[in-house]
């Protein structure tokens, strides 16, 4: 048998079943699917991650407390009064909570700052103004909302002098921010930022989450990064506190995104196995059916590897046209993700690549067993055979 009739066979072997084929491809079609879409988002955040922190630039350092250690306002007074090299330095108290706005109720991440944190880069103000020490030194409850929260809470439309309700305290909107993605720990887009005294207030404590550094220049941000170790070590003990670089904390974030994104793919590609069963299933139960055709066919001639390519190339048949549709699938899922998550999804052809060459291992690995036992079947008892 020529390998054109042998596909002509298995194509018209798939397409006789045509709803039995397009069950028995659903785990290879969902499989592939899901590694193209999985991986884009994945990739997407890793991107979204890399380019936020990038746009801070590359002189700040994030301090943080280590078990046992706390921090408060002091700190900051105290690392411009060691650090000269230090052009700014902001603390950070953040926590989360219920934020409501009327009828509409949802989760907020809360960070209580100064009207320094502007100055760290990286966020504009899209509507209204960022906090002011007046709104520091009177207690005010107002908040600015990342871009996220405004959507949510009003729709889009410009909250400034609107009221939100957070943690059960009533809070009046003087900004927006403009959309940002990702950077370190909560995305900017989804917090409300809130004067710190008032945060303090909020969650019944003064410690701060962490401090960020802000240095003239790259080279003294190193140098500040070994002082405020070393000061912190003498002071606390060692593992005191965290110094971490805006190229430390990439670096860790894509070694993060990274795992993740392997770990989505692996377990996408548990859907292709259970695909791969499924085929096997389904071509044992072929088998069976096709036993007075095999038997017909080797009688007029057929060998038994005519038997096995017949076979293996109808499970192969299957398998690369559900990765095919998977693939299809995973592209108009890919583009639509953005929309839903409202995350990137970055494309990556090495997960297209991966999921075709999966498909094709799939369909040749788990239809080699029901190829090999069609070829076995002795012609005599297969043309005796009556179901």
């Amino acid at each position: 048998m020529s390998w054109s009739d042998a596909l002509r066979v298995a194509w018209s072997g798939m397409w006789g079943s045509k709803l039995r084929s397009l069950l028995t491809m659903l785990g290879v079609i969902i499989g592939v699917a899901a590694v193209i879409v999985l991986v884009a988002i994945g990739n997407g955040a890793s991107q979204a991650v890399s380019s936020r922190i990038e746009t801070l630039g590359s002189n700040l350092l994030f301090v943080t407390p280590g078990g046992g250690t706390t921090f408060t306002a002091s700190q900051v007074a105290a690392i411009q009064h060691e650090l000269p090299m230090t052009a700014l330095v902001v603390p950070e108290l953040n926590s989360g909570g219920k934020v409501s706005s009327g009828t509409t109720v949802g989760p907020a991440a809360l960070t209580g700052t100064t009207p320094q944190y502007p100055a760290l880069g990286g966020i504009s103000i899209a509507y209204g103004s960022f906090l002011t020490a007046q709104n520091l030194t009177a207690l005010q409850h107002v908040a600015v909302l990342g871009a996220n929260q405004a959507l949510t809470l009003f729709n889009g439309s410009n909250p400034v002098g609107e009221h939100i309700t957070i943690l059960g305290q009533t809070f009046r909107v003087i900004g927006v921010l403009n959309p940002v993605g990702q950077g370190p720990g909560a995305s900017q887009d989804n917090t409300i930022f809130i004067p710190l005294p008032v945060a303090e207030f909020l969650v019944g404590s003064d410690s701060l989450s962490n401090i960020v550094v802000k240095t003239s220049s790259p080279t003294a941000a190193s140098l500040a990064d070994s002082l405020l170790t070393n000061l912190y070590t003498n002071q606390y003990g060692a593992n005191a506190v965290t110094v971490a670089s805006e190229d430390q904390v990439l670096s860790a974030l894509s070694a993060t995104h990274a795992t993740f994104t392997d770990l989505l793919a692996g377990t996408a590609a548990i859907s292709l196995l259970v695909g791969g069963i499924g085929i096997m299933n389904i071509m044992l139960v072929s088998v069976t059916e096709r036993t007075r055709e095999i038997g017909i066919r080797r009688a007029l001639g057929a060998t038994r590897e005519d038997i096995v390519l017949q076979f293996l190339l109808e499970s192969m048949t299957i398998s690369l046209t559900g990765g095919l549709i998977g693939i299809a699938l995973g592209f108009g899922l890919m583009r639509l993700s953005p929309l839903i998550l409202k995350s990137p999804a970055v494309f990556s052809p090495d997960s297209v690549v991966l999921a075709f060459v999966f498909s094709t291992a799939v369909g040749l690995g788990f239809g080699l067993y029901p190829a090999i036992k069609a070829s076995r079947l002795d012609p005599i008892d297969a043309l005796r055979y009556s179901g």
